[in-house]
C-alpha cells in the first residue's frame, strides 16, 4: 500500500538522520539545468504535465511536497492513480533493499542506464510498483493503481517516469 510505501521511506530518511531540502511546489513552467547539484531535489525534475502525460491521464495534482511528493491523477477511462517521488541525497541502495525487505516488498534487482537500482512490489497489490536506482542518493517513483488492478501497468509507468528523469539529469 501506498501508506506503508511512505512509512518505508520515512523509516529510511530516520535511520540516516538526514532529510534533503526541498522546495514546496513542483515547476511547471521550465525544466531545471542538469548542471544542477540540486536538480533531483524537491519534487524532482519533472513538471506535472510530463508526469501526466507518461501515466497517461489529463493532468495530475500534487497532493504534499517537499521531500517525498505524492500527485494522484484520474485515467479517462476511470480509476485513480497515485504516484510518490523521492530523492533522498544521503541514502543508499542497501538501506532501500532492506526497508522494502522489512515491509515483505518483492525486489527485482535493475539497471537502468549505468545505475543500479531495483523494482519493488507489494505483493498483495498488483496496483503497486515502483523503481528505485541509486544516482547521488536514492531516487524513487512509486506508482499506484488505487483500483488495485495490474492495468495499466504500474512497473511500466514508474520506470517510464525514472527514464524520464534520468533523461533530463542529463543521463
Amino acid at each position: 500500500m501506498l501508506t506503508k510505501t511512505i512509512a518505508a521511506m520515512a523509516v529510511a530518511v530516520a535511520t540516516l538522520g538526514v532529510v534533503t531540502g526541498c522546495s514546496s511546489h513542483q515547476q511547471d513552467t521550465a525544466v531545471r539545468s542538469a548542471d544542477d547539484p540540486d536538480l533531483l531535489a524537491g519534487c524532482g525534475p519533472l513538471p506535472d504535465q510530463v508526469i501526466a502525460t507518461t501515466l497517461q491521464v489529463p493532468s495530475v495534482h500534487q497532493q504534499s511536497a517537499p521531500t517525498i511528493c505524492n500527485w494522484i491523477g484520474d485515467y479517462p477511462a476511470g480509476g485513480t492513480v497515485g504516484l510518490t517521488y523521492a530523492w533522498l541525497r544521503n541514502d543508499n541502495l542497501m538501506t532501500e533493499t532492506k526497508v522494502a525487505g522489512d515491509f515483505g516488498y518483492q525486489i527485482e534487482r535493475v539497471v537502468i542506464k549505468h545505475f543500479a537500482g531495483m523494482y519493488v512490489r507489494d505483493p498483495n497489490d498488483p496496483g503497486s510498483c515502483a523503481v528505485t536506482i541509486s544516482d547521488t542518493g536514492i531516487v524513487t517513483w512509486w506508482v499506484h493503481n488505487r483500483s488495485h488492478t495490474a492495468q495499466p501497468d504500474p512497473c511500466a509507468a514508474a520506470m517510464s517516469l525514472m527514464q524520464a528523469t534520468l533523461a533530463i539529469d542529463g543521463v
